[in-house]
């Protein structure tokens, strides 16, 4: 028979995720697990926009917003809010861990994308080829051969 102290308050996310620091996800392996476009045919937008969701070795998700942004010589892949300017909007998704930093407070978006880009991005070279590859851009872009 199990006892539970009633006199403690007990929030669900913590019994369901559980928390990580920054430098326990850099401990784990990561890779690209699932690519989305957002893309619709009828505009006349240019843009290519989507999803890339990353997944480690201890089944937690980060997802990540993208955009295609076409240079002139190549087609770009930018992480949005990391990579460009972030907007009102949440560009950047946790499932499975609550971030903490190392005295248990929950870290700031603003902290998460920093390490994204500083340290995450890097332990993954060839992340943008990889999103890119998932994608028939041809059906996205115009090519005047």
């Amino acid at each position: 028979m199990q006892f539970f102290d009633l006199s403690r308050q007990f929030n669900l996310i913590d019994i369901l995720a559980p928390n990580k620091t920054l430098n326990e996800l850099g401990q784990q392996e990561w890779f690209l697990a699932q690519v989305r476009v957002e893309y619709d045919c009828l505009s006349d937008s240019e843009i290519v926009e989507g999803q890339a969701v990353l997944k480690s070795s201890e089944n937690i998700q980060l997802e990540l917003e993208w955009l295609i942004q076409d240079t002139g010589a190549e087609l770009q892949v930018l992480f949005k809010g990391i990579e460009t300017e972030a907007n009102e909007e949440t560009l950047l998704l946790v499932k499975g861990a609550q971030i903490v930093d190392r005295d248990r407070n929950k870290i700031s978006a603003q902290a998460l994308s920093l390490w994204i880009n500083g340290a995450l991005l890097p332990m993954l070279p060839n992340i943008r080829r990889e999103i890119k590859s998932r994608l028939n851009l041809w059906d996205y872009v115009e090519y005047d051969g």
